[in-house]
């Protein structure tokens, strides 16, 4: 049995020699990419072309929402009404089971409140006052309606322009038959305001 001839200790860790032959078409694509590389290397940066730095110009950039954009179009009141609930049936006593105020600026919704204590009996040919306390606290709106606010309030400007509209759950209670009949009352009220910090009521319509 024939031994295999032992490896010199120099020899163990000897890195792959390269055969001595190389074909021809190896050395050729070898020195293709050796001189691109050296072009690459030797060429200045390209300028970018006149059309190519037009089209740039036009193509729109993206801007990142930042905090101080959206605290521009973010508004703050607080606004105290005193609602006069009347009725004007003078025969038919009206319970109220549900009361909710919501408070508009243009199209967007600042603030909501529901007045308790609930129900709220009405007499027939009564009254019942009732106070509501709306607090908009850093309200998101669009931009155009952010533009609108920062105009009416600024000082000089004309009175701001709220609108105020209730959602009532009603109940008319007939005595004499026992009979109780329920629907949906949606009152709306535009009020006008001096600019702050005074605030007064101008006018308003409902």
């Amino acid at each position: 049995m024939a031994s295999r001839p032992a490896t010199k200790p120099w020899q163990k860790h000897a890195p792959p020699r390269r055969p001595s032959y190389v074909p021809l078409w190896q050395r050729r694509v070898e020195e293709e990419e050796e001189k691109k590389k050296q072009r690459h290397a030797a060429a200045p940066p390209r300028a970018a072309a006149p059309e190519e730095q037009q089209q740039a110009e036009k193509t729109p950039r993206r801007t990142s929402t930042k905090r101080g954009d959206s605290a521009r179009r973010a508004i703050s009141a607080n606004l105290t009404v005193l609602a006069a609930i009347s009725n004007p049936n003078t025969k038919i006593g009206i319970v109220l089971r549900y009361v909710r105020f919501d408070l508009y600026f243009e199209d967007s919704v600042v603030a909501a409140q529901a007045v308790w204590p609930a129900p709220v009996q009405v007499a027939p040919g009564g009254s019942v006052p009732r106070r509501v306390h709306l607090v908009v606290s850093s309200v998101s709106v669009t931009r155009q309606d952010a533009a609108l606010w920062r105009n009416a309030t600024a000082k000089g400007g004309r009175p701001v322009a709220l609108r105020l509209a209730g959602r009532f759950r009603t109940q008319l209670n007939f005595d004499r038959w026992f009979f109780r009949y329920r629907y949906w009352v949606k009152p709306q009220c535009t009020l006008w305001l001096d600019p702050p910090p005074s605030g007064a009521l101008r006018r308003s319509r409902c």
